[in-house]
C-alpha cells in the first residue's frame, strides 16, 4: 500500500482530520526517527494514533539504532551489547509458556529484549550472557508499562551471538549510560548505578496488605561523587543478602529512583533491576 493510500484510508475513517494535521505528524515521527524508517511504515503508525489500523507496519531497509526503535514496528533487526541478562520464567493463560528477558546498549541507547518460547534457550544454555554482543533480527516492537519501548523476539525471529562484521569496540558496556550519584535530580524509571557498598542492614520482613510476608534489603551506595540509599525487594533482596558485604561494588541496571520520606531521593531494585555484586 502507497503512503498516499494510507493517507487516504486515514482521511475517510477520520474526516475530521484534514490532510495537513496527517502530513505533520508523519514530519513529527520522520524526525524522531532520524529518517531511517520508511514514510508508509510511519504512516501506519500515524494511523494507529488515530484509531486506524493499517497492518503490516515492517522495516527491511537496515539495522536499526535503539534510540530511533518506535513501538508498532515488525521486522525490526537490533545489535547490541547485553548488559543484564534476567532468568527465565513460565506464564500461564489460553497457552503456556516461557521467557527470559535482557537488557542491551548500543552507542545510542539502552533496550529490553523479551524472549519467547524456543528464544529462550540460549539463556538457559548460557550462550547470552552479559558482556557479549549479539544481534537481534526479525522482531517487533511495543511499549511497556512504563512507556517505554521494547524489542520481542518470537517464532520467526533470529538472533546471532558475536555476529560476523560486527565491531564489538562500538558497543559500550554499563559504565557508558551509569548516572553519577550527584546527577540524580528527579525520580525515574530504568537508571543504572555503580558504586560501592558503604553500609549494609539485615534483610528483615513485612507483611503486606493481603497478609502475604515480602522481605526488604537496605544498604548504601558511593560513586565518588556522593552517596544514596538503595532499596531492594523481594527475591532482589533475598538475591543481594547473599553476596552484598561493605566495600563490595555494585552495578545495578534498570533500577528506580523514588523520592525518600524523609526527602532527597533514593534507588529501588526489584525483581526487573539486575544486579552484579563484585
Amino acid at each position: 500500500m502507497s503512503t498516499d493510500q494510507i493517507i487516504q484510508q486515514i482521511l475517510q475513517k477520520r474526516p475530521e482530520i484534514s490532510r495537513e494535521q496527517v502530513l505533520e505528524a508523519l514530519a513529527a515521527e520522520r524526525d524522531r526517527t532520524g529518517g531511517l524508517i520508511a514514510d508508509a511504515t510511519l504512516l501506519r503508525l500515524v494511523a494507529a494514533k488515530y484509531g486506524i489500523e493499517v497492518p503490516n507496519a515492517k522495516v527491511h531497509s537496515r539495522e536499526l539504532p535503539i534510540n530511533r526503535l518506535i513501538a508498532g514496528l515488525n521486522d525490526v533487526t537490533v545489535a547490541g551489547r547485553i548488559l543484564a541478562v534476567f532468568p527465565p520464567r513460565t506464564f500461564e493463560g489460553k497457552t503456556t509458556g516461557k521467557y527470559a528477558s535482557l537488557i542491551i546498549a548500543d552507542a545510542s541507547g539502552v533496550l529490553r529484549v523479551m524472549l519467547w518460547n524456543d528464544k529462550v534457550s540460549p539463556v538457559e544454555l548460557g550462550e547470552l550472557k552479559a558482556g557479549r554482543v549479539a544481534r537481534f533480527a526479525h522482531g517487533y516492537t511495543r511499549e511497556d508499562r512504563a512507556s517505554k519501548v521494547e524489542l520481542h523476539m518470537g517464532s520467526k525471529s533470529s538472533i546471532q551471538i558475536e555476529p560476523e562484521g560486527v565491531n564489538a569496540e562500538d558497543y559500550p558496556c554499563i559504565d557508558r549510560f551509569a548516572t553519577k550519584i550527584r546527577d540524580i535530580t528527579e525520580t525515574q524509571n530504568g537508571i543504572h548505578l555503580e558504586g560501592r557498598v558503604k553500609t549494609v542492614s539485615s534483610l528483615s520482613t513485612f507483611t503486606r496488605s493481603d497478609n502475604s510476608q515480602g522481605t526488604v534489603l537496605r544498604f548504601t551506595l558511593a560513586d565518588g561523587t556522593g552517596e544514596i540509599a538503595v532499596v531492594a525487594w523481594n527475591e532482589k533482596a533475598e538475591e543481594l543478602e547473599k553476596t552484598l558485604n561493605v566495600n563490595a561494588t555494585v552495578q545495578l541496571v534498570n533500577a528506580r529512583v523514588k523520592t525518600a520520606q524523609k526527602g532527597g531521593f533514593e534507588v529501588h531494585a526489584d525483581s526487573s533491576t539486575f544486579a552484579k555484586v563484585a
